[in-house]
Protein backbone atom coordinates (compact mmCIF):
# COMPACT_ATOMS: atom_id res chain seq x y z
CA UNK A 1 0.00 0.00 0.00
CA UNK A 2 1.27 3.32 -0.89
CA UNK A 3 3.26 2.72 -3.31
CA UNK A 4 2.08 5.37 -6.49
CA UNK A 5 2.91 2.57 -9.53
CA UNK A 6 0.17 0.25 -7.71
CA UNK A 7 -2.44 3.35 -7.08
CA UNK A 8 -1.93 4.82 -10.91
CA UNK A 9 -4.55 4.07 -13.77
CA UNK A 10 -6.98 3.33 -10.63
CA UNK A 11 -8.82 6.79 -10.70
CA UNK A 12 -9.62 8.09 -13.77
CA UNK A 13 -11.52 11.69 -12.96
CA UNK A 14 -9.01 14.73 -13.11
CA UNK A 15 -8.75 16.11 -10.00
CA UNK A 16 -7.77 19.78 -9.49
CA UNK A 17 -6.90 19.28 -5.61
CA UNK A 18 -5.25 16.01 -6.49
CA UNK A 19 -2.08 16.53 -4.27
CA UNK A 20 -4.19 17.68 -1.08
CA UNK A 21 -6.77 14.70 -1.19
CA UNK A 22 -3.74 12.69 -1.85
CA UNK A 23 -2.34 13.39 1.27
CA UNK A 24 -5.27 13.26 3.00
CA UNK A 25 -5.97 9.76 2.39
CA UNK A 26 -2.10 9.11 3.98
CA UNK A 27 -3.48 10.65 7.07
CA UNK A 28 -6.59 8.48 7.26
CA UNK A 29 -4.47 5.17 6.30
CA UNK A 30 -2.23 6.00 9.47
CA UNK A 31 -4.74 6.35 11.17
CA UNK A 32 -7.06 4.00 10.74
CA UNK A 33 -5.84 0.72 12.03
CA UNK A 34 -5.48 2.43 15.32
CA UNK A 35 -8.96 3.90 15.21
CA UNK A 36 -10.66 0.53 14.24
CA UNK A 37 -8.99 -1.19 17.68
CA UNK A 38 -9.83 1.83 20.02
CA UNK A 39 -13.94 1.90 18.50
CA UNK A 40 -14.61 5.09 20.32
CA UNK A 41 -14.80 8.68 18.32
CA UNK A 42 -12.65 8.62 15.86
CA UNK A 43 -11.16 11.91 16.00
CA UNK A 44 -8.30 11.66 14.41
CA UNK A 45 -10.11 10.28 11.33
CA UNK A 46 -13.06 12.93 11.41
CA UNK A 47 -10.37 16.18 12.50
CA UNK A 48 -8.49 15.86 9.05
CA UNK A 49 -11.33 15.61 7.33
CA UNK A 50 -12.97 18.78 8.61
CA UNK A 51 -9.29 20.43 8.28
CA UNK A 52 -8.42 20.08 5.27
CA UNK A 53 -12.14 21.60 4.18
CA UNK A 54 -14.28 18.12 2.94
CA UNK A 55 -17.42 18.85 4.89
CA UNK A 56 -17.48 21.91 1.89
CA UNK A 57 -17.63 19.59 -0.71
CA UNK A 58 -21.21 18.77 -1.03
CA UNK A 59 -22.50 21.86 -0.26
CA UNK A 60 -23.70 24.41 -2.54
CA UNK A 61 -21.28 27.90 -3.67
CA UNK A 62 -23.97 29.96 -2.18
CA UNK A 63 -23.92 28.18 1.63
CA UNK A 64 -19.72 28.44 1.27
CA UNK A 65 -19.57 25.48 -0.13
CA UNK A 66 -17.27 23.94 -2.67
CA UNK A 67 -20.13 22.28 -4.81
CA UNK A 68 -17.57 19.43 -5.82
CA UNK A 69 -19.50 17.45 -9.73
CA UNK A 70 -20.54 14.52 -8.98
CA UNK A 71 -18.15 12.54 -10.76
CA UNK A 72 -15.37 13.66 -8.92
CA UNK A 73 -17.33 13.57 -5.80
CA UNK A 74 -17.75 9.98 -5.85
CA UNK A 75 -14.17 9.22 -7.03
CA UNK A 76 -12.99 11.47 -3.64
CA UNK A 77 -14.87 9.01 -1.35
CA UNK A 78 -13.49 5.88 -3.37
CA UNK A 79 -9.78 7.33 -2.87
CA UNK A 80 -10.37 8.30 1.23
CA UNK A 81 -12.19 5.27 1.34
CA UNK A 82 -9.14 3.13 0.27
CA UNK A 83 -7.33 4.53 3.38
CA UNK A 84 -9.87 4.33 5.67
CA UNK A 85 -13.52 2.83 5.03
CA UNK A 86 -14.56 4.35 8.72
CA UNK A 87 -13.92 7.89 7.98
CA UNK A 88 -15.84 8.23 4.16
CA UNK A 89 -18.49 6.29 5.75
CA UNK A 90 -19.36 8.47 8.34
CA UNK A 91 -18.69 11.27 5.87
CA UNK A 92 -21.16 9.82 3.31
CA UNK A 93 -23.84 9.71 6.20
CA UNK A 94 -23.26 13.55 6.85
CA UNK A 95 -23.27 14.35 3.38
CA UNK A 96 -26.37 12.26 2.68
CA UNK A 97 -27.72 14.86 5.62
CA UNK A 98 -26.86 18.00 3.62
CA UNK A 99 -27.83 16.56 0.24
CA UNK A 100 -31.37 16.56 2.14
CA UNK A 101 -30.73 20.02 3.15
CA UNK A 102 -29.86 21.92 -0.04
CA UNK A 103 -33.57 20.73 -1.74
CA UNK A 104 -34.82 23.47 0.42
CA UNK A 105 -31.75 25.49 0.60
CA UNK A 106 -33.89 28.75 0.25
CA UNK A 107 -35.45 28.03 3.42
CA UNK A 108 -33.35 30.11 6.63
CA UNK A 109 -32.99 26.77 9.14
CA UNK A 110 -32.00 24.62 6.43
CA UNK A 111 -29.37 27.53 5.16
CA UNK A 112 -27.90 28.12 8.64
CA UNK A 113 -27.20 24.96 8.85
CA UNK A 114 -25.48 24.38 5.44
CA UNK A 115 -23.68 27.23 6.40
CA UNK A 116 -22.57 25.93 9.41
CA UNK A 117 -21.43 22.33 8.00
CA UNK A 118 -19.49 24.31 5.34
CA UNK A 119 -17.61 26.60 8.15
CA UNK A 120 -16.73 23.40 10.06
CA UNK A 121 -18.70 24.21 12.59
CA UNK A 122 -21.55 21.70 12.63
CA UNK A 123 -22.29 17.83 11.65
CA UNK A 124 -24.86 16.44 9.82
CA UNK A 125 -26.49 12.93 9.50
CA UNK A 126 -29.29 10.98 8.98
CA UNK A 127 -31.76 8.76 10.64
CA UNK A 128 -34.22 7.44 8.31
CA UNK A 129 -33.70 3.59 7.65
CA UNK A 130 -36.74 3.39 9.07
CA UNK A 131 -38.39 4.50 6.01
CA UNK A 132 -35.98 2.61 3.70
CA UNK A 133 -34.63 -0.61 4.64
CA UNK A 134 -35.30 -1.27 8.21
CA UNK A 135 -38.67 -0.10 8.68
CA UNK A 136 -39.96 -0.65 12.72
CA UNK A 137 -43.05 -0.02 12.79
CA UNK A 138 -45.69 -0.11 16.06
CA UNK A 139 -43.75 1.34 19.42
CA UNK A 140 -40.67 1.63 17.89
CA UNK A 141 -41.20 4.04 14.71
CA UNK A 142 -40.40 7.45 15.17
CA UNK A 143 -44.15 9.02 14.83
CA UNK A 144 -44.81 12.51 13.98
CA UNK A 145 -48.46 13.78 15.85
CA UNK A 146 -49.63 17.16 14.70
CA UNK A 147 -50.62 19.61 17.42
CA UNK A 148 -51.54 22.82 15.75
CA UNK A 149 -50.50 24.47 12.57
CA UNK A 150 -47.06 23.16 10.91
CA UNK A 151 -46.40 21.92 14.27
CA UNK A 152 -45.59 18.18 15.04
CA UNK A 153 -44.98 15.85 18.28
CA UNK A 154 -41.96 13.31 17.39
CA UNK A 155 -42.29 10.14 19.47
CA UNK A 156 -40.09 6.64 18.68
CA UNK A 157 -36.76 5.71 17.46
CA UNK A 158 -34.22 6.38 14.68
CA UNK A 159 -32.73 3.02 14.55
CA UNK A 160 -29.44 3.05 12.84
CA UNK A 161 -27.66 6.51 12.96
CA UNK A 162 -23.67 6.86 12.23
CA UNK A 163 -21.93 9.56 14.19
CA UNK A 164 -24.93 9.91 16.53
CA UNK A 165 -23.18 10.98 19.96
CA UNK A 166 -21.40 13.83 17.85
CA UNK A 167 -23.95 14.93 15.35
CA UNK A 168 -25.56 18.91 15.77
CA UNK A 169 -28.64 17.73 13.28
CA UNK A 170 -30.26 14.55 12.21
CA UNK A 171 -32.16 14.85 8.87
CA UNK A 172 -34.77 12.14 9.93
CA UNK A 173 -37.88 10.44 8.69
CA UNK A 174 -41.69 10.79 10.49
CA UNK A 175 -44.70 8.70 9.99
CA UNK A 176 -47.93 10.39 10.85
CA UNK A 177 -51.02 8.21 11.62
CA UNK A 178 -52.43 8.61 8.46
CA UNK A 179 -49.70 6.56 6.95
CA UNK A 180 -48.39 10.12 5.10
CA UNK A 181 -43.95 10.60 5.63
CA UNK A 182 -42.52 13.67 6.19
CA UNK A 183 -38.49 14.30 6.33
CA UNK A 184 -36.96 16.61 9.05
CA UNK A 185 -33.77 18.45 9.88
CA UNK A 186 -33.74 18.12 13.92
CA UNK A 187 -31.01 19.91 15.87
CA UNK A 188 -29.19 17.25 18.67
CA UNK A 189 -29.88 19.67 21.69
CA UNK A 190 -33.62 18.93 21.57
CA UNK A 191 -35.42 17.99 25.05
CA UNK A 192 -36.39 14.66 24.70
CA UNK A 193 -33.88 13.68 22.54
CA UNK A 194 -31.24 10.75 24.00
CA UNK A 195 -28.38 9.01 21.99
CA UNK A 196 -28.21 5.47 23.20
CA UNK A 197 -24.86 3.76 23.73
CA UNK A 198 -23.37 2.62 20.34
CA UNK A 199 -23.66 -0.78 19.45
CA UNK A 200 -21.25 -3.33 19.18
CA UNK A 201 -20.64 -4.03 15.40
CA UNK A 202 -18.49 -6.38 13.99
CA UNK A 203 -16.74 -3.90 12.15
CA UNK A 204 -16.78 -0.04 11.99
CA UNK A 205 -17.09 -0.08 15.61
CA UNK A 206 -15.29 3.59 15.22
CA UNK A 207 -18.43 4.62 13.10
CA UNK A 208 -20.47 4.86 16.98
CA UNK A 209 -23.84 3.76 15.10
CA UNK A 210 -26.24 4.24 17.20
CA UNK A 211 -29.90 4.28 18.34
CA UNK A 212 -31.91 7.26 18.86
CA UNK A 213 -34.90 7.69 21.10
CA UNK A 214 -36.93 10.91 20.70
CA UNK A 215 -39.76 11.40 22.97
CA UNK A 216 -42.03 14.24 22.89
CA UNK A 217 -39.78 16.59 20.77
CA UNK A 218 -41.93 19.74 19.01
CA UNK A 219 -41.06 20.90 15.99
CA UNK A 220 -42.56 23.56 13.45
CA UNK A 221 -42.42 23.85 9.71
CA UNK A 222 -39.19 25.30 9.80
CA UNK A 223 -37.44 21.72 10.68
CA UNK A 224 -39.41 20.33 8.00
CA UNK A 225 -37.72 19.55 4.63
CA UNK A 226 -40.27 17.49 2.77
CA UNK A 227 -43.84 16.39 2.90
CA UNK A 228 -45.95 15.38 4.82
CA UNK A 229 -46.57 12.97 2.02
CA UNK A 230 -46.86 9.40 1.27
CA UNK A 231 -43.88 7.47 0.66
CA UNK A 232 -41.10 9.76 0.72
CA UNK A 233 -38.74 6.78 0.75
CA UNK A 234 -40.81 5.43 -2.53
CA UNK A 235 -39.05 8.55 -4.35
CA UNK A 236 -36.59 8.37 -6.44
CA UNK A 237 -33.71 9.80 -4.99
CA UNK A 238 -35.94 11.20 -1.77
CA UNK A 239 -33.59 9.50 0.73
CA UNK A 240 -30.61 9.14 -0.96
CA UNK A 241 -27.73 7.50 1.95
CA UNK A 242 -26.79 4.71 -0.79
CA UNK A 243 -26.35 4.32 -4.41
CA UNK A 244 -23.52 5.38 -5.97
CA UNK A 245 -21.60 6.78 -3.02
CA UNK A 246 -21.91 3.31 -0.92
CA UNK A 247 -20.70 1.68 -4.78
CA UNK A 248 -17.80 3.90 -4.61
CA UNK A 249 -16.95 3.04 -0.77
CA UNK A 250 -17.02 -0.54 -1.86
CA UNK A 251 -14.83 0.00 -4.66
CA UNK A 252 -12.30 1.78 -2.29
CA UNK A 253 -12.39 -0.56 0.03
CA UNK A 254 -11.67 -3.49 -2.90
CA UNK A 255 -8.89 -1.26 -4.41
CA UNK A 256 -7.13 -1.06 -0.80
CA UNK A 257 -6.77 -5.04 -1.37
CA UNK A 258 -6.37 -4.87 -5.01
CA UNK A 259 -2.93 -2.49 -3.82
CA UNK A 260 -2.28 -5.17 -1.06
CA UNK A 261 -2.69 -7.85 -3.32
CA UNK A 262 -0.52 -6.39 -6.06
CA UNK A 263 2.53 -5.36 -3.61
CA UNK A 264 2.34 -9.36 -2.83
CA UNK A 265 2.85 -10.58 -6.67
CA UNK A 266 6.63 -9.93 -6.90
CA UNK A 267 7.56 -12.97 -4.97
CA UNK A 268 4.37 -15.40 -5.65
CA UNK A 269 3.79 -15.94 -9.08
CA UNK A 270 0.44 -18.00 -8.40
CA UNK A 271 -0.85 -14.12 -7.43
CA UNK A 272 -0.54 -12.85 -10.88
CA UNK A 273 -3.47 -14.27 -12.75
CA UNK A 274 -6.15 -13.52 -9.89
CA UNK A 275 -5.19 -10.30 -9.03
CA UNK A 276 -5.08 -9.28 -12.94
CA UNK A 277 -8.33 -10.53 -13.09
CA UNK A 278 -9.74 -8.91 -10.25
CA UNK A 279 -8.36 -5.72 -11.45
CA UNK A 280 -9.77 -5.71 -14.91
CA UNK A 281 -13.38 -6.75 -12.83
CA UNK A 282 -12.56 -3.72 -11.01
CA UNK A 283 -11.94 -1.43 -13.73
CA UNK A 284 -15.54 -2.63 -15.58
CA UNK A 285 -17.12 -1.51 -12.38
CA UNK A 286 -15.76 1.93 -11.72
CA UNK A 287 -15.91 2.57 -15.91
CA UNK A 288 -19.47 2.40 -14.85
CA UNK A 289 -19.78 3.67 -11.66
CA UNK A 290 -18.15 6.91 -13.13
CA UNK A 291 -20.53 6.69 -16.04
CA UNK A 292 -23.76 6.89 -13.53
CA UNK A 293 -22.16 10.07 -11.84
CA UNK A 294 -22.24 11.38 -14.95
CA UNK A 295 -25.95 10.66 -15.35
CA UNK A 296 -25.21 7.86 -18.06
CA UNK A 297 -27.13 5.05 -16.04
CA UNK A 298 -30.28 4.43 -15.13
CA UNK A 299 -31.81 2.57 -12.19
CA UNK A 300 -30.85 -0.86 -13.35
CA UNK A 301 -27.45 0.00 -14.25
CA UNK A 302 -27.14 1.36 -10.62
CA UNK A 303 -28.70 -1.72 -8.64
CA UNK A 304 -26.52 -4.02 -10.74
CA UNK A 305 -23.19 -1.71 -10.21
CA UNK A 306 -23.97 -1.90 -6.28
CA UNK A 307 -24.31 -5.95 -6.17
CA UNK A 308 -20.99 -5.99 -8.42
CA UNK A 309 -19.28 -3.43 -5.74
CA UNK A 310 -20.46 -5.46 -3.09
CA UNK A 311 -18.75 -8.72 -4.46
CA UNK A 312 -15.71 -6.84 -5.21
CA UNK A 313 -15.37 -5.96 -1.86
CA UNK A 314 -15.82 -9.19 -0.95
CA UNK A 315 -13.33 -11.37 -3.45
CA UNK A 316 -10.75 -8.75 -2.95
CA UNK A 317 -10.51 -8.77 0.53
CA UNK A 318 -11.04 -12.21 1.66
CA UNK A 319 -8.00 -13.02 -1.27
CA UNK A 320 -5.85 -10.57 0.51
CA UNK A 321 -6.44 -12.04 3.93
CA UNK A 322 -5.73 -15.81 2.16
CA UNK A 323 -2.72 -14.63 0.79
CA UNK A 324 -1.25 -12.91 3.95
CA UNK A 325 -1.80 -15.79 5.39
CA UNK A 326 -1.56 -16.14 10.22
CA UNK A 327 -0.29 -12.79 9.84
CA UNK A 328 -3.30 -11.17 7.93
CA UNK A 329 -5.77 -12.79 10.86
CA UNK A 330 -3.80 -10.07 13.40
CA UNK A 331 -5.73 -7.48 14.88
CA UNK A 332 -3.16 -5.39 14.04
CA UNK A 333 -2.93 -6.24 10.37
CA UNK A 334 -5.26 -4.38 7.45
CA UNK A 335 -6.08 -7.79 5.95
CA UNK A 336 -8.04 -9.16 9.01
CA UNK A 337 -9.62 -5.63 9.12
CA UNK A 338 -10.67 -4.85 5.42
CA UNK A 339 -12.20 -8.71 5.28
CA UNK A 340 -14.27 -7.62 8.35
CA UNK A 341 -15.51 -4.19 7.01
CA UNK A 342 -16.47 -5.97 3.62
CA UNK A 343 -19.25 -7.28 5.52
CA UNK A 344 -20.92 -4.17 5.97
CA UNK A 345 -21.79 -3.94 2.68
CA UNK A 346 -24.05 -6.88 2.61
CA UNK A 347 -26.01 -5.30 5.37
CA UNK A 348 -25.88 -1.66 5.03
CA UNK A 349 -28.93 -0.03 2.69
CA UNK A 350 -28.84 -3.21 1.19
CA UNK A 351 -32.29 -3.38 -0.34
CA UNK A 352 -33.81 -6.64 -1.14
CA UNK A 353 -32.27 -7.14 -4.90
CA UNK A 354 -29.44 -6.57 -3.72
CA UNK A 355 -29.43 -9.09 -1.02
CA UNK A 356 -30.89 -11.50 -3.50
CA UNK A 357 -28.01 -10.94 -5.88
CA UNK A 358 -25.16 -11.27 -3.05
CA UNK A 359 -27.25 -14.76 -1.62
CA UNK A 360 -26.81 -16.18 -5.37
CA UNK A 361 -23.49 -15.10 -5.79
CA UNK A 362 -22.35 -16.40 -2.96
CA UNK A 363 -24.66 -20.01 -4.00
CA UNK A 364 -22.54 -20.44 -7.24
CA UNK A 365 -25.57 -18.89 -9.05
CA UNK A 366 -26.15 -17.17 -12.36
CA UNK A 367 -27.59 -13.82 -12.32
CA UNK A 368 -31.63 -13.92 -12.09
Amino acid sequence: MGDDAVHHGFWTERDPDEARVVALAEVLRAADGPADLDGGWPEPLWRPLVDAGVLRWSVPAGQGGDAVPRPLLVQRYARLAESSLTAVFILSQHDAAVRRLMTVADRPRAAEWLRSVAAGEAMATVGISQLTTSRRLGAKALTATEIGPGRYRLDGAMPWVTGAENADVFVTGALLDDGRQMLIALASDRPGLSVLPAFDLAALQASRTAEVVVTGVEIDADDVLTGPTTEISAQPGAVGTAGLETSALALGQAAAALAGLAALTAGRVDLVEPVDLMRETWSGAWSTLMACARGEGDAATAGSLRAQANALALRTTQSYLTARRGSGFLRTDPAQRWARQALFFLVWSCPSPIAQAAIRDLAGLCPA
